[in-house]
């Protein structure tokens, strides 16, 4: 066999023995749970006023019924629901407002039903409204029997 040959053929046999050997070394990726990922939400106040808050930033809003947090794109939001009482509705509501003062162009979503998902540690979305062609400047989280 040539040296030619030879060469290739050693640099490949001493990958596969290097990955065999040390396995932790031979892959480049480490590995990341969820579960113990570090949360870095920004708390907010209840009702959030849209426009102050940054962007690509996870929020948390606090609650006696409840605990969740969200990330706002826009046309929706991406939640989590951290802690809720399965006995109340839990509701978002689009404000036209900053300060979430009522008007007749508010949107209310519901997030949750009685007893229905998302659950403790649940994932929710809720779509900006169809049909409307004005921004909202604020939510307000709530629950409701």
């Amino acid at each position: 066999m040539s040296s030619q040959r030879l060469i290739p053929l050693i640099i490949i046999l001493h990958s596969l023995w290097m990955g065999f050997l040390f396995p932790s070394q031979a892959y480049s990726f480490e590995k990341v749970s969820l579960k113990t990922y570090k949360t870095t939400a920004i708390v907010v106040t209840n009702p959030v006023d849209l426009t102050r808050l940054p962007l690509n930033k996870t929020f948390q809003v606090k609650s006696q019924a409840f605990i969740l947090q969200f990330f706002f794109s826009g046309p929706e939001i991406l939640g989590i629901v951290f802690k809720r009482n399965l006995e109340e509705s839990l509701f978002v509501r689009w404000c036209f407002f900053r300060n979430c003062e009522e008007s007749p162009h508010d949107f209310v979503s519901v997030i949750a039903k009685p007893h229905g998902p998302p659950l403790a540690g649940g994932f929710f979305q809720v779509e900006h409204p169809p049909g409307l062609d004005y921004r909202f400047q604020g939510l307000h989280f709530y629950t409701r029997n």
